[in-house]
């Protein structure tokens, strides 16, 4: 078995070069910046720094990193990995399938270019080579323990979520990523900044009893002559390796018994667009269709270059009035959630021509109703995380990175609660599918004007909480306070956001067919 799979594995690493002459050229080329690369990153400490304890502790926030991304990218983009489930049928026990898999994944793309950055660490290193055992050993240990973790965590994907929400892990793990950079741009202004010293110190320190970082602290240890701390070091990383081993034989075990529930023949499976990046349940459904509607439907797009328009003049009107400029830096981003949320208040009328499928299914109201919000959320939330970076940019502070961050999250969520109840509420007049998105129709019924106005003052009065306790933590900065403003702007947008989506689904369970005519009058 285990040869057979190194045939495949060899194969497959040549598969990508197969085909026309550009093809191959271009494969070439991509794994040839790939490798240079790999060994820019091993050769950055050296040029940065000096051997010393500055390197080693680089060294190790750098592997830890690393070693971090290859722990759990494979959980959420895993299509190109061999799985247990795909060998079941093989006159093979668990067992000897589980070690082939395991074995041969040293030939695939992604770990020999990993074996090239750890082979350039050891030779960039050179005060790493006393005592000579130990680099080899703890480089080794992390090429094992990066292995290993690949492959379960890619195996853990497999059973958690299989085929039909694959694609919902991709986006979940998109939008994570996304998520991460204000929190990586923080680290980094902090690291530099007067108090960065110790903070930096005590991150290495903690990260050193982790096994993503203890093969690299290990080696720092040794070249500094603490050869006990080093192979406690060790030992951690050995540990975590015979851990992800111990999880591996189950799982190989339980991917070889478990059968998921098979697709119809008839499913399309590609070609779909954001129907293929979400599940076939009725919120994700409906979700993958407002994505569809958002990209194409002229009317969304005419919605979105208006909402930055309206925190520029407030920015400049505030500025002529004498307003400090700092403090200014505050005022753009939360406006522009809270529009962006708000903006969906009227979205049965922008979606009137498929309200009725909601209806005849008989679907859940409140399945509508979070469905509808996904564009708004995946847009709005890495808006909010990356924009509360730039924010504390330009104010001049980053301490209060969480607390800003806390606010624009919740400001989104309200925006996004007061839409999910007045949309199913007070829908009015809009613009019909292919008109221009400046025409609006003629409604005899209540104008538009009370439902934006009613809609937006809930949502001014449902963000006021988080606000409040945000800017009390900016202006008198305190560490804890500004996580507890994080928590709080985080977890009461998502408690008023998931109470707004259940009354919304009730409104529109209760008036489904009211709303269908409502939308066929003007339709």
């Amino acid at each position: 078995m285990v040869a057979r799979l190194f045939r495949l594995r060899l194969a497959l690493l040549g598969g990508g070069f197969r085909g026309s002459f550009g093809r191959g050229l271009r494969t070439a080329l991509l794994y040839l910046l790939l490798a240079a690369g790999a060994i820019a990153l091993a050769w950055f400490p050296t040029a940065l720094l000096p051997a010393g304890a500055d390197r080693a502790i680089l060294d190790t926030i750098i592997g830890s990193v690393v070693l971090v991304a290859v722990f759990l990218v494979p959980f959420f983009e895993n299509r190109r990995n061999l799985e247990p489930r795909q060998f079941a049928q093989y006159p093979a026990s668990p067992g000897s399938i589980g070690f082939a898999l395991l074995s041969s994944a040293i030939l695939t793309w992604p770990f020999l270019l990993f074996a090239l950055w750890l082979a350039a660490l050891g030779v960039l290193r050179p005060e790493w080579a006393a005592p000579g055992w130990i680099a080899p050993l703890a480089l080794g240990l992390a090429a094992v323990l990066g292995l290993c973790s690949t492959r379960v965590m890619s195996a853990v994907s497999k059973l958690i979520a299989g085929v039909r929400y694959a694609g919902a892990v991709r986006t979940v793990g998109t939008v994570l990523l996304v998520a991460f950079l204000p929190v990586a741009v923080f680290a980094g202004a902090t690291a530099f900044g007067p108090d960065g010293r110790g903070l930096v110190d005590g991150l290495v320190d903690i990260l050193s009893w982790t096994p993503f970082g203890a093969p690299f602290a290990a080696l720092g240890l040794a070249a500094a002559g603490d050869l006990d701390a080093a192979i406690l070091r060790l030992a951690i990383a050995g540990g975590a390796i015979l851990l992800l081993i111990a999880i591996w034989i189950p799982i190989t075990w339980i991917a070889n018994q478990h059968v998921e529930r098979p697709i119809g023949a008839g499913v399309a499976r590609t070609g779909l667009g954001w129907f293929e990046r979400f599940s076939a349940r009725p919120s994700q459904v409906i979700a993958a269709r407002a994505m569809t509607y958002w990209a194409r439907d002229p009317r969304y797009r005419v919605a979105l270059f208006a909402i930055p328009i309206a925190p520029i003049v407030m920015i400049v009107a505030f500025w002529v009035a004498g307003a400090d400029p700092h403090l200014l830096s505050l005022l753009p981003l939360p406006v522009i959630l809270l529009l962006l949320g708000w903006s969906q208040h009227n979205d049965v009328s922008m979606d009137s021509t498929a309200i009725w499928e909601h209806v005849a299914s008989g679907t859940r109201g409140r399945a509508d109703r979070a469905g509808r919000l996904a564009p708004v959320l995946l847009i709005g939330i890495p808006l909010a995380l990356i924009g509360s970076s730039v924010t504390v940019t330009l104010l001049g502070d980053w301490r209060v990175l969480p607390a800003v961050a806390g606010m624009n999250v919740a400001v989104l969520l309200a925006a996004c609660a007061s839409s999910s109840i007045f949309s199913a509420l007070m829908p009015y007049p809009a613009t019909r599918p292919g008109d221009s998105p400046f025409v609006q129709p003629q409604w005899s019924g209540s104008g538009s004007g009370l439902a934006q106005t009613l809609s937006m003052l809930l949502a001014l009065v449902l963000a006021v909480p988080p606000v409040w306790f945000s800017l009390t933590a900016v202006v008198d900065v305190s560490f804890v306070q500004n996580l507890w403003a994080l928590a709080f702007g985080v977890g009461y947008g998502a408690a008023v956001l998931g109470l707004c989506i259940l009354i919304g689904g009730w409104i529109f369970d209760r008036s489904g067919p009211e709303l269908i005519a409502v939308t066929q009058v003007f339709d």
